[in-house]
């Protein structure tokens, strides 16, 4: 069985969608069972740069040695000087894929030392401009062009130039517009090249893509001008809205579906030591829409691009409500545990096989962690900028057919998390960021209905925005105990307290049962409290209770937290290996109590009750299940002496 690691710039892409899926339909069909392993980014060049570190730190977490091939598809490289982050995620993918030795296959991006698969960009962008010259009988252009270092880009406004120059058509620097992928280029474009040609308008806007011709449309609109009576636009990549905009775009479709298959079928070839071509073109088509003059209703492509539309309107309708209610009671959530069963509630209709949340274990460490000079209040001290540490805990777990479980187990820094049922599977990483902080990820099992529907990122931003808030309470809350004066430490005893527990306890709990430990959790009763208050006064008293505190300091282990629960009450959490060792520990700290009421002056020693449990790293309980459980065993041995 194989596994294929497959890097995702998404960007929200119709043809994104429509990769993954030939993909893995491709897969499905392969004589050799391979699993698919998807990293998915959705960095973009105009997001700030803060943000774009840490959507790309996601490409650091496989280890790409561990595969045996990786498909890149991330080609929207960008300016390293108007956004490193973004550019230095994408280059360390690039990198990270070339030296692990395995098979590189990039998709629509010529990649030294990699193998090409995707369109002649060339022979498609030089089809739109020969269609506009040569049937509809156009000379004059202007072109709105996409990053001016990015390859595809590169490549259509090369064959514009060429064709241009060819054919003695005009295209010297002023009719062309370089700037982005997205719609605002397209108004910048119209108005920047209107503003280079006072009072003259093309007979037709040739756009990198889909996206920056709505934006040309759309700018034309504002200033008056209607398209396609006074100049035809065209897009390429035929995205959903080429086709559900009015007008719709004239545009090149990539036949994404075909390219997914490419890919496969040339892994394949590589594995079996075929002699494969180091670039393959898949076919594209020109679609005549509206932009160009060409009315569409009752087209095929425009049949098929409406009821994809419908389906995917039909399967996101449940999705969209259940949303809503999902954000609306997040705010309200007092735990992780609460916020990921709504989650899970949230997206059974997506038909996901499940989800798995692994987060940052730094997050749950915040006394000792908050840093007052930090005015955003975002407490992000400790967590990693770059990769992932070796603290990621897998706090989260649903499949299909499976109640929820919590098996706070570590998993390290890298994509160690979802392992395979069976061949031919596919699992989505996701990262989880407070801007450039790398808080953990999302994996789903079976992703490709979610992609299909496009709302991956929404659940992601909600569950990122639901997590925030949460841990800003909890921060919020801490830091105002801290500003109080309140210390983690029991005046009279010297051990913890109930704060105490909630930090120090929590985070022996959760490292232990990380790391696969049992812990031991002793909850203990102090005997005979009232009569000593009622004979010896209530000095007398806090001395006793001082006695069984010092009793379990001496007794445990560096590593333990003693806590004095309240009143009489006391709680010891402490690593063990079997019962046999608690027991121990309990007997020690009895047989220490009498001397420590003697030291003390206490004039009679009290005794002690004491129930205990052993937690189980694999259990889905929380800390204070464990602590009930104990609190309840230290009442059953209280009235077995009391002959009750």
């Amino acid at each position: 069985m194989k596994n294929v690691l497959y890097i995702l710039n998404d960007g929200l892409r119709k043809f994104t969608y429509e990769r993954t899926a030939g993909l893995y339909r491709a897969i499905q069909r392969a004589e050799e069972p391979i699993n698919l392993y998807i990293v998915r980014s959705d960095g973009y060049a105009g997001f700030a740069p803060s943000h774009n570190q840490g959507e790309y730190n996601i490409f650091r977490l496989p280890d790409y040695r561990d595969f045996d091939g990786i498909f890149l598809d991330i080609n929207r490289t960008v300016d390293a000087d108007a956004n490193a982050f973004a550019a230095q995620g994408v280059l360390y993918a690039v990198e990270a894929a070339l030296a692990s030795g395995k098979p590189v296959v990039s998709m629509a991006n010529l990649i030294d030392g990699a193998y090409y698969v995707g369109i002649d960009n060339r022979d498609a962008m030089t089809r739109v401009i020969a269609y506009l010259h040569d049937d509809m009988g156009l000379t004059d252009f202007w072109f709105a062009m996409g990053p001016v270092d990015n390859y595809e880009c590169g490549i259509r406004a090369g064959a514009l130039k060429d064709y241009c120059l060819a054919h003695g058509l005009p295209c010297g620097d002023d009719r062309f517009y370089y700037e982005s992928y997205i719609m605002e280029c397209g108004a910048h474009a119209f108005a920047k090249l209107c503003a280079d040609h006072p009072g003259k308008l093309p007979q037709a806007v040739i756009c990198a893509n889909d996206q920056i011709a709505v934006g040309v449309c759309h700018a034309a609109e504002a200033a008056g001008y209607a398209v396609p009576r006074d100049f035809a636009v065209t897009g390429f990549d035929n995205l959903d809205l080429s086709a559900y905009l009015s007008p719709s775009i004239t545009t090149i479709d990539q036949l994404a579906w075909n390219m997914g298959d490419a890919c496969v079928d040339t892994m394949c070839r590589i594995w079996r030591g075929e002699d494969v071509p180091r670039v393959i073109n898949t076919p594209t088509k020109l679609l005549l829409r509206e932009s160009t003059g060409h009315p569409d209703p009752g087209r095929e492509d425009m049949k098929e691009e409406v009821c994809e539309f419908m389906r995917r309107s039909s399967a996101a309708t449940e999705f969209s409500y259940r949303l809503s209610d999902l954000q609306a009671r997040l705010p309200g959530c007092g735990s992780i545990k609460e916020i990921c069963l709504r989650l899970t509630e949230c997206v059974s209709p997506l038909k996901c096989k499940g989800l798995y949340l692994v987060l940052d274990r730094d997050l749950y460490e915040y006394g000792g962690k908050l840093d007052f000079g930090d005015r955003s209040g975002e407490c992000t001290e400790g967590l990693a900028t770059e990769g992932y540490t070796d603290d990621m805990e897998l706090v989260f777990a649903w499949e299909v057919g499976k109640p929820p479980w919590f098996p706070h187990r570590r998993v390290g820094s890298h994509l160690n998390t979802a392992k395979p049922k069976g061949p031919r599977e596919n699992h989505m990483y996701v990262p989880i960021h407070f801007i450039d902080r790398a808080v953990g990820y999302l994996a789903i099992w079976d992703c490709v209905e979610m992609m299909r529907i496009k709302y991956v990122s929404t659940i992601v931003n909600t569950l990122t925005m639901a997590l925030r808030s949460f841990f800003a309470r909890r921060r919020l809350a801490y830091a105002n105990d801290v500003l109080a004066g309140v210390s983690m430490k029991d005046d009279l005893t010297g051990l913890y307290n109930r704060l105490g527990l909630h930090d120090m306890g929590l985070r022996l709990f959760r490292k232990v049962s990380a790391d696969g430990g049992r812990l031991g959790v002793v909850f203990l009763d102090m005997d005979k409290l009232k009569l000593i208050n009622d004979t010896y006064g209530h000095a007398s008293g806090d001395q006793a209770i001082r006695c069984v505190g010092n009793a379990m300091l001496r007794c445990a282990g560096k590593d333990a937290v003693p806590v004095r629960y309240g009143g009489d009450e006391f709680l010891l959490l402490t690593p063990a290996a079997g019962e046999d060792e608690v027991v121990r520990l309990i007997a020690a700290i009895e047989a220490a109590v009498p001397a420590e009421a003697k030291a003390l002056g206490v004039e009679e020693p009290p005794g002690v009750s004491a129930g205990y449990v052993l937690t189980d790293p694999e259990a889905d309980r929380t800390l204070e299940d464990y602590v009930a459980e104990a609190d309840a065993r230290m009442y059953e041995v209280k009235k077995t002496r009391k002959g009750e």
